[in-house]
């Protein structure tokens, strides 16, 4: 468990410390108030889509906390001595809780290290903020210890939760936070936002495949996303017509993260039932390659398709798990084999 500095990366298009988004204003000025009424809640639920700025969000609250400047309106004022230990991550109050690797479990033994520091004195003026990101990612056993703190809040620790995957988070964790709810943006408004940041002939292709999240969109120009996601719809068009050995294809995949293949390989299937099903003018992840797509969809058994495709969810759901790189590709390539065979449909 750390204090993190407020910059997410090293990139330079990156939002700057102490940034409120511009889609993230009513959500701000609804936490100000409370903070004013004196009905600000112990424990804060942040949901919402990825790369929608949640963390940042949750990082400036985390100064605002801390901040010395006393309008609270004017908090984090970014030039008080505690707003310079937030942004440099050095802050002692403001504690984040991550995983160790990405993709990895949140065990129970750094819950409860956040517990015991819960229950320790602020070491400056202000409240102790602790901040778990992403919180879905915390095994059963860490959630349970969790139970306890939100149930018996310390005075003066706030508890910031962040997930964009809401859900997989108990029932009992949920109810005890007050759950402020972060939308996708809107396009006119992200692409005003990327508009400085990004190339303009990749934005709208970039925002199709984020589904809209301009900080996914600086995250996939870092990554190439766009240019890995529509390699992989070449790869699975050309198993389909059988063009190239499947080991060549699983060896391709295994030199890059697995998590980040099996997310091409769903969206590629998302926007494969979508045309498959004729759903009028669908918005597609990958609109650069819905020739390939169409191709694909107007060949290929839909109901074997939601079979492969939940399949396939699962095994992004289980990342935490130390899957087995080479083993999960190379049954996602038979499987794939499998459902496209001729006369399968």
């Amino acid at each position: 468990m750390s204090c993190k500095p407020l910059g997410t990366s090293s990139m330079n298009s990156d939002p700057a410390p102490f940034e409120l988004l511009p889609w993230q204003q009513a959500q701000w000025l609804q936490l100000v108030g409370r903070r004013e009424r004196l009905s600000f809640p112990h424990a804060l639920l942040l949901s919402g889509p990825a790369g929608v700025g949640k963390r940042q969000f949750a990082a400036r609250l985390a100064a605002a906390l801390v901040c010395e400047q006393e309008t609270i309106s004017a908090q984090p004022c970014g030039a008080c001595r505690a707003c310079n230990l937030a942004t440099s991550g050095t802050h002692p109050d403001i504690q984040w809780l991550e995983p160790e690797e990405e993709g990895k479990a949140i065990r129970i033994d750094a819950v409860r290290a956040l517990i015991g520091r819960s229950t320790l004195t602020t070491q400056a003026r202000g409240s102790r903020v602790f901040l778990i990101s992403p919180a879905h990612a915390m095994n059963r056993a860490a959630a349970n210890a969790l139970l306890k703190t939100l149930e018996e809040p310390t005075a003066s620790s706030t508890l910031v939760l962040i997930s964009s995957e809401p859900h997989r988070l108990p029932a009992t964790i949920r109810s005890r936070c007050q759950e402020m709810v972060f939308r996708p943006v809107a396009p006119a408004q992200a692409e005003s936002w990327l508009a400085a940041r990004v190339d303009s002939e990749q934005r709208g292709a970039l925002l199709s495949l984020t589904g809209g999240a301009p900080l996914q969109v600086l995250r996939a120009v870092e990554e190439n996303w766009l240019e890995h996601a529509e390699e992989s719809v070449a790869k699975l068009v050309d198993l389909k017509q059988r063009k190239i050995n499947p080991m060549h294809v699983v060896k391709h995949w295994a030199d890059r993260p697995l998590e980040s293949v099996l997310n091409d390989i769903a969206r590629a299937c998302s926007d494969l039932l979508h045309l498959g099903t004729g759903a009028g003018q669908p918005r597609l992840f990958l609109p650069r390659v819905r020739n390939e797509l169409q191709s694909l969809a107007n060949d290929i058994n839909l109901q074997g398709l939601y079979r492969f495709t939940d399949e396939l969810n699962l095994l992004r759901r289980q990342m935490s798990h130390n899957l087995n790189s080479q083993m999960v590709l190379e049954k996602l390539v038979t499987d794939w084999l499998a459902l496209t065979r001729p006369g399968a449909r």
